[in-house]
């Protein structure tokens, strides 16, 4: 018989192949979040002698990157399929990355950042694509959830790593006039996922879905065959499918358009009648959860330095700058990364909290609670005093937002057609990191001298992102 592909999958289920897909996927996302997000700003910072906008321009670089190719990302892995783009990129990515190691001077390290994210935009989304493509729609929203941890895991091996490396601006060695510190070191690690990932990802085959929205049922086929066969020892034949099939197969590409014409063209129909309220929805929904949870993370090492031992509300700490070198964004304090350790951890526990409502209730409902909790974990930083306390409640602040990230990608993978999946996550994900820009922006020039409003700030954006959760079609 031919049989749809989601029924195929639901007879294949989800075992170790798709678990090898997993691993995969968190080797990419490990390696993308210590690219972007892994940097030792402070100590990068004290080598160049940066002040407050350069390095506003460090920790964006990547971030823009990732904007400025994010929809072309998505637009190719839709024309050529998940796993080429993702090849593509992550050898680019590896390359660029690479190269930043090796500059002496300030601007060219800053390129070379925006030229890793330019690359590393496409593997984030692709990967994930590429996941849920293989995963029976019951299993996504699990699976997406579980595709938060290797970013949880980041959050831990990072600064891990950073603190065995102690003191990061310690030299290496010297060649001619250009120092190799420890920090450049540190980036180098980021090498180890990227590469297992790059690996098995040559190993797999290309998405099926892919594969079927383009007419190639017989490669979709042999696919899902090779699958079985590894899952069950059984072939399809076996099993009594001799082809697959899926709707909302794509209309002819129409190839005699210029580029960006034939881009808006193949990009149009998201936002038409059919896809436009869930898709803009859900982008306003990432972007909130972006901005307060990726682009908080991006300061957390900066706030938490300046923590002080005395009892004060938060605001009360950023606003001392006392024990800061004017001029300067070197602290005389030492750095300490056992705060990232357990912010990583932190969001660790909220996915297992994720993972256990999961069972219980559903996706929307579970998004709403996360989100709950981090507005009220955010307002509370208005009056907490007590160190320990008001550190746990900047944790689950962050925490809980980033944790959503996932389950929102994951809400796009249902909403949309396959032809249509990887421009609309990519789309989504751009939109976000703008929002991450916007964030870094603000907290940048604000934190210090408006804290009480720049915090309130972040809180009124997780409300917002609560009551537009609420709307959710899935």
């Amino acid at each position: 018989m031919i049989a749809d592909v989601d029924t195929v999958l639901d007879l294949i289920g989800f075992r170790w192949m798709q678990f090898l897909m997993l691993i995969a996927h968190s080797c990419h996302t490990i390696y993308v979040v210590s690219e972007i997000m892994g940097v030792p700003s402070i100590v990068v910072a004290c080598e160049f002698k940066l002040n407050d906008t350069e390095l506003f321009l460090l920790t964006s670089a990547g971030f823009v990157g990732m904007i400025v190719s994010g929809h072309y990302a998505g637009y190719k892995s839709d024309i050529i399929g998940r796993r080429a783009s993702l090849l593509f990129a992550m050898s680019l990515g590896l390359i660029s990355s690479f190269l930043s190691l090796l500059m002496p001077w300030f601007y060219a390290f800053l390129f070379f950042r925006f030229a890793t994210g330019l690359f590393v935009g496409a593997v984030m989304t692709n990967s994930f694509t590429y996941l849920v493509e293989f995963t029976k729609i019951s299993l996504r929203p699990i699976i997406a959830n579980f595709a938060s941890y290797p970013i949880c895991m980041a959050g831990i091996v990072v600064p891990f790593i950073n603190h065995l490396n102690e003191p990061l601006d310690s030299v290496l060695w010297s060649w001619d006039t250009f120092h190799v510190r420890r920090w450049r070191l540190c980036l180098f690690f980021n090498y180890v996922p990227g590469l297992i990932g790059l690996i098995i990802i040559y190993l797999l085959p290309e998405s099926v879905k892919f594969l079927l929205s383009i007419g190639d049922g017989e490669r979709a086929y042999e696919a899902l065959d090779r699958l079985c066969k590894r899952n069950h020892g059984k072939s399809l034949s076996e099993l009594d499918v001799t082809g697959v099939t899926q709707p909302h197969i794509r209309a002819s590409i129409i190839s005699h358009r210029k580029f960006f014409a034939r881009m808006w063209h193949d990009t149009k129909p998201l936002f038409g009648e059919s896809y436009r309220k869930p898709v803009i929805l859900i982008i306003l929904i990432m972007c909130g959860v972006f901005f307060v949870g990726n682009g908080l993370n991006l300061w957390f090492l900066k706030i938490n330095n300046q923590l002080t031992a005395e009892e004060r509300i938060m605001c009360d700490h950023l606003e001392d700058t006392t024990h800061l070198t004017e001029g300067n964004v070197c602290s005389d304090r030492p750095v300490s990364y056992l705060e990232n350790m357990m912010l990583g951890a932190a969001s660790i526990c909220c996915c297992v909290f994720i993972s256990i409502m999961l069972r219980l209730i559903r996706r929307r409902s579970v998004m709403c609670i996360n989100t709950i909790i981090a507005a009220l974990a955010g307002f509370s930083l208005n009056f907490i005093k007590h160190n320990k306390v008001l550190l746990a409640a900047l944790l689950i602040f962050i925490a809980m937002c980033t944790t959503c990230i996932s389950l929102v990608a994951s809400v796009t993978a249902d909403v949309v057609p396959t032809h249509l999946r990887g421009k609309a996550i990519a789309l989504v994900f751009m939109f976000a990191r703008f929002a991450v820009i916007i964030a870094n922006c603000i907290f940048g020039h604000f934190a210090h001298t408006w804290c009480l409003i720049t915090f309130n700030l972040f809180v009124l954006v997780t409300v917002a992102v609560v009551i537009m959760i609420l709307f959710l079609p899935v």
